[in-house]
């Protein structure tokens, strides 16, 4: 759904409703960047598996996935012979009707879930979702301004953007200067290093958060 190393959200209500002309086949969305910071109709888009990691939008240490599972992909895991242990959801339904995991629990992880959900839920959804594209909204104003984006206008991500280093910078050395003032970006990843470098404003930062890192950027390279 949203893809981290180019800074793309992709068009899940648009896909949803290609998937609307193949009932038979299963709608899967990978989430990991977009749950708990982009809203995710999942019953209204029909989506059939929603999977996440909670060490994006979530806020938290890595170490957990969470998913939405709906009854049609029950049924076709039903289906499945030979498809192990690990990732059967019947043997996920089958613990969790006992209020137990099928392996030992990593009990940390869950609590640390347990008291964000709390605070998300306290936040407001439409609140959270919100926080995030005004986030965006700044950073990719600010990228315009500075430098350019590398993403489709069309398929900007309310997580992060992706900053195409139309100056020609070192982002590793800007990212050296930036760790010895508390902070740090991601250069490109891959073929785009240090031809992007990306932000993200997700989980539990602010706009303050993001005014202050990106003042601090221009400060280092004087903008």
């Amino acid at each position: 759904h949203n893809e981290t190393s180019t800074g793309v959200n992709n068009p899940l209500y648009e896909i949803a409703e290609v998937m609307k002309n193949y009932p038979d086949v299963c709608f899967l969305v990978d989430a990991v960047s977009s749950m708990a910071g982009i809203k995710i109709e999942v019953d209204k888009l029909g989506i059939d598996v929603c999977l996440a990691g909670v060490q994006k939008c979530f806020a938290l240490p890595p170490g957990l996935a969470v998913a939405s599972v709906s009854q049609k992909a029950m049924d076709r895991s039903a289906e499945v012979k030979d498809k192990g242990y690990y990732f059967d959801f019947h043997v996920f339904l089958k613990y969790y009707e006992r209020g137990q995991t099928p392996t030992t629990p990593a009990i940390p992880q869950i609590m640390a879930l347990n008291k964000q959900l709390d605070d998300i839920l306290a936040e407001g959804l439409e609140n959270r979702f919100r926080r995030h594209a005004e986030m965006a909204k700044f950073v990719q104003d600010w990228a315009r301004e500075y430098f350019a984006l590398y993403s489709d206008e069309r398929y900007l991500s309310n997580t992060v953007t992706n900053v195409k280093n139309t100056r020609g910078i070192s982002v590793a050395g800007l990212n050296e200067e930036l760790g010895k003032r508390g902070a740090m970006i991601s250069n490109g990843y891959g073929p785009l290093k240090e031809h992007c470098f990306r932000i993200a404003h997700m989980g539990d930062l602010t706009l303050d958060d993001l005014k202050w890192v990106t003042g601090q950027i221009e400060d280092i390279l004087g903008l």
